[in-house]
């Protein structure tokens, strides 16, 4: 689990690159604060399952159930966003496996684990286009990139 340092830090990164991708789009503002959240407490229940509150439960709850599938950026894309939904699990998953495996298997589970950030293109494309897509591909690789190992 990371510091509160580390986490202010990557916060002020993701809040950043959402307001980029989602451009003026505010159901898409919404709709990636709302993915990143939900992530963040499904990482803190795998890393430290011992410091997870009922109340951050009922936050996933609501955010899976309520709040993701009623945003109308989601429910206007439904169909390119779900895909992203299934392949984000899966490969987050497979991450957390392999994270104990060969040297080979922790190379994989280090750039699995960040698949959600993928979605950040995506909705680029989708609020603003090709060529906001690129850039903002561009940019979740030099702020998102770690060490092996981090």
């Amino acid at each position: 689990m990371s510091s509160p340092k580390e986490r202010l830090a990557n916060d002020l990164k993701v809040d950043y690159i959402i307001k980029e991708a989602a451009g003026s789009n505010q159901a898409a503002l919404e709709y990636l604060h709302l993915m990143a959240s939900a992530a963040r407490i499904v990482d803190d229940i795998q890393d430290e399952p011992t410091e997870f509150s009922k109340q951050q439960l009922m936050k996933l709850i609501e955010h899976l159930f309520v709040l993701i599938p009623g945003n109308i950026f989601y429910r206007n894309n439904e169909k390119t966003l779900f895909g992203q939904h299934l392949i984000l699990w899966n490969t987050w998953q497979a991450s957390n496996i392999l994270e104990n495996g060969d040297l080979t298997d922790k190379v994989y589970a280090h750039v699995l684990r960040d698949y959600i950030n993928e979605l950040l293109p995506l909705v680029a494309f989708l609020t603003q286009g090709h060529s906001k897509m690129k850039e903002v591909n561009v940019s979740i690789r030099k702020l998102f990139k770690k060490q092996l190992g981090e």
